[in-house]
């Protein structure tokens, strides 16, 4: 409400202002007073004004009479205390002035004493025991040992989970003056490198498979378990009671007098004596079965019975038996050794994919680049020393530029040897050409292979009839065609009818040959007598006729051949043997639509 409660606004000059001189200061209570009497009475005008005029509620007027009283005990103070009072008001609220407080305890650690001999000593100056930390090595002090460890981890887990919730309350409590964004970053420990120990995944293999085991057989583990741990604390019972003999026949005492704690005890220390050898291991250490499943048929008993039919073992079970009453069955022996069959080594084709067609420009390219490879693999042969360097390629126009001086002293010579290489090279590379030149049956083969069906292509016929064939060249062509384009059928020379022409092959094949008889072949000029000019191009076409042409499922004819037919009888025994006849019957039946026009 007064001046004095806005730092914002100008102070004036007799305000109180950090670090003013102690003048300054001393003149401000009398005006700082009077600001306060002035306020406080504009502030009781203002209520009793307010309160006669409107009628506030009761704790509106019990909170402007507390107004009130701050007023009253405010003034006559600085500015400065002002503000401390307020500090403490605020920390007494909050109920942590305790905390805040600086801590008056001294820290200080006790110093170390020593005696002559390097004992520890207390304050009053008497050494002080410790009891030496001993480290059990049997099984059941073991497992004590653990539970004692995993109890107290419980309980220090317990407490830190306790503190933490006890630690996140006061963090509620001072979240509104503390960013909770300015915690430091938690970094993740780093992890130990840890081997791992030669036979921990063969043990781990054991218990999985004992565990399949026992799962088959119906054996209860917990109980197992706890029966092997009844028989560990029996054993160290045992142990104990006889360490306990011994300690009293060495002091001369009964053994009910002996108190001393024999589980502290190091048991590494306890005398043996006449023992005769240590408790049953099996009792209470891991062992491996005496029998595995793959041993059945192999290993039986001394009766000559079979230890798994006996104790109705499953399939892949194992037995604990002594091995005083097995034996080795002889019976499963022999002298003859089994050699394994030899695999093939030779690589399985796969399937072929068929050729990409390449143009002109990428097999060039791809040529270019084999031979950029194939080079490449020379000049490191020789960058390696393999192969020795080869001579330069001389020639008479860098004859000057590769021998110099050389070839100014006798230039005969040395046209002459360049001339050699030359000729030499010549050789090479003539000789080259031959070598990858195929040979006749080679090139026969790859000849037949261009004519020959496919695997997968159908078969091509076609029937065609010619006048005549009785001139000897018409008939050599016919024929030789046939065979060299590897054509099957025949070619039945007829004198009263026209001379019928079956041929089977591929599509390629059947093609050529159609160019052949329709257009290369000149019938007429080889039916006209000689010194006669064929008449016009009318009579082209009555020679040679197409009757059809098609695919068919098979080949009815498995070779080329020629026969000679003087009448329609001989016609169809020549190709009955064929199951042709159709083909006949076909030629009889055409007619050449030509004829009706």
């Amino acid at each position: 409400m007064g001046e004095t409660t806005h730092s914002r606004f100008k102070p004036r000059s007799g305000a109180v202002r950090y670090g003013s001189s102690p003048s300054e200061s001393s003149q401000s209570p009398s005006r700082h007073s009077s600001t306060n009497d002035a306020s406080a009475d504009r502030y009781n005008g203002y209520r009793h004004g307010s309160s006669s005029s409107h009628g506030l509620p009761e704790n509106h007027k019990n909170a402007a009479s507390n107004m009130d009283k701050s007023q009253d005990s405010t003034a006559g103070l600085s500015k400065e205390e002002l503000v401390r009072r307020q500090i403490k008001e605020k920390l007494s609220k909050i109920n942590i002035t305790k905390k805040l407080l600086p801590v008056t305890t001294k820290l200080g650690i006790k110093p170390l004493t020593v005696d002559s001999l390097g004992r520890v000593l207390d304050e009053s100056g008497n050494v002080m025991k410790h009891r030496p930390m001993m480290h059990s090595s049997l099984k059941i002090n073991q497992n004590f040992e653990k539970e004692r460890q995993q109890k107290e981890a419980l309980s220090a887990a317990a407490t830190q989970e306790k503190a933490k919730t006890e630690k996140e309350a006061k963090k509620a409590v001072q979240s509104q003056y503390v960013d909770p964004s300015l915690n430091a970053v938690k970094k993740r420990r780093r992890m130990a490198l840890n081997f791992v120990e030669p036979g921990s995944y063969i043990k781990q293999e054991r218990q999985l498979q004992r565990q399949m085991e026992d799962k088959a057989a119906g054996v209860n583990h917990k109980s197992v378990q706890g029966q092997k741990k009844r028989i560990l604390e029996l054993q160290d019972r045992r142990l104990n009671a006889k360490h306990r003999l011994e300690v009293a026949e060495e002091r001369g005492l009964a053994p009910e007098e002996v108190t001393e704690n024999l589980e502290e005890v190091n048991p590494n220390l306890i005398p043996i004596k006449g023992a005769s050898r240590l408790e049953n291991k099996d009792s209470w250490d891991d062992d491996e079965p005496w029998l595995e499943w793959w041993d059945r048929g192999v290993i039986i008993l001394k009766t000559g019975e079979d230890p798994f039919k006996t104790a109705n073992a499953r399939k892949h079970q194992t037995l604990d038996i002594s091995p005083e009453l097995c034996m080795i069955n002889d019976k499963k022996f022999n002298c003859y050794i089994e050699h394994p069959a030899k695999l093939d080594g030779r690589k399985r084709k796969g399937k072929e994919t068929p050729a990409i067609m390449l143009t002109k420009d990428e097999r060039k390219k791809l040529r270019r680049r084999k031979r950029q490879e194939m080079f490449k693999k020379i000049q490191d042969k020789i960058r390696v020393g393999l192969i020795p360097p080869p001579p330069p390629k001389l020639k008479l126009s860098n004859l000057m530029r590769v021998l110099k001086d050389a070839s100014v002293a006798d230039p005969s010579k040395v046209e002459k040897q360049v001339r050699e290489q030359m000729e030499e090279r010549l050789r090479n590379h003539e000789k080259r050409n031959e070598e990858r030149k195929l040979t006749p049956e080679q090139r026969s083969k790859k000849h037949a292979k261009k004519w020959q069906v496919g695997k997968n292509e159908e078969v091509e016929a076609a029937l065609f009839t010619v006048k005549s064939l009785e001139n000897p060249k018409l008939l050599f062509k016919v024929d030789i065609n046939a065979q060299q384009l590897h054509l099957t059928g025949c070619c039945i020379v007829a004198s009263h009818v026209p001379s019928i022409v079956v041929v089977e092959g591929s599509k390629l094949s059947i093609k050529r040959y159609i160019k052949l008889l329709m257009r290369r072949i000149k019938w007429e000029e080889a039916a006209m007598p000689e010194g006669e000019a064929p008449v016009g191009t009318d009579t082209i076409g009555k020679f040679c006729r197409q009757i059809w042409t098609g695919s068919v499922r098979k080949r009815n004819f498995s070779h080329w051949s020629v026969a000679f037919a003087e009448c329609d009888e001989e016609i169809t025994e020549a190709l009955k043997p064929f199951k042709a006849v159709h083909y006949y019957e076909m030629v009889q039946k055409y007619r050449d639509p030509m004829e009706d026009i």
